[in-house]
């Protein structure tokens, strides 16, 4: 069962270019039939709405993917389950490449939209301690069509967000 008809969040947009996205196709193709899982890092942009005092905008910008083998196989599942490597690795992209951790990527065999077994995941992250994790984006990717969706745990609820992709 996968969630569908969702909120669209319509202030925050993730930005990929065709490297990153290429990055991610081939972590996609090395599971397969698996579901893939990565890592995108980069920066986050707040940018104030004109004639509006505190109204803004979120703009996250992908500038590295890192392809992370999942703690099972499965065509249904993905599972990184170890928070502490998590905030390890984070913690080395934002030290080594002054880069954040913006968006958990995984693939789904058939659809780009949550599953059922996706939302307790993503809500866990939201209500977890690490507060890097708190607003997270989640992309997933159909790996059978390459349809590429963004969501985010915000006001408490799962949303929708736009995926732009970039030239270069």
């Amino acid at each position: 069962m996968y969630i569908r008809n969702l909120k669209f969040e319509k202030d925050i947009t993730l930005f990929i270019n065709q490297d990153i996205y290429k990055k991610i196709e081939q972590c996609v193709d090395k599971a397969y039939p698996n579901e893939a899982c990565g890592l995108i890092y980069g920066k986050i942009k707040e940018i104030k709405k004109i004639n509006f005092e505190v109204d803004y905008s979120y703009h996250f910008y992908a500038k590295e993917f890192e392809c992370i083998e999942s703690s099972f196989e499965s065509p249904v599942a993905f599972l990184m389950d170890d928070y502490l490597k998590l905030k390890e690795i984070s913690e080395k992209f934002l030290k080594n490449f002054n880069l954040q951790l913006i968006s958990i990527f995984h693939s789904h065999p058939g659809d780009a939209y949550p599953s059922g077994v996706d939302i307790p995941y993503m809500r866990s992250y939201y209500e977890g301690k690490i507060i890097k994790f708190k607003h997270i984006i989640w992309t997933i990717m159909d790996a059978q069509n390459r349809v590429l969706n963004g969501f985010i745990y915000i006001f408490d609820e799962l949303r929708q967000i736009n995926v732009d992709f970039l030239k270069k």
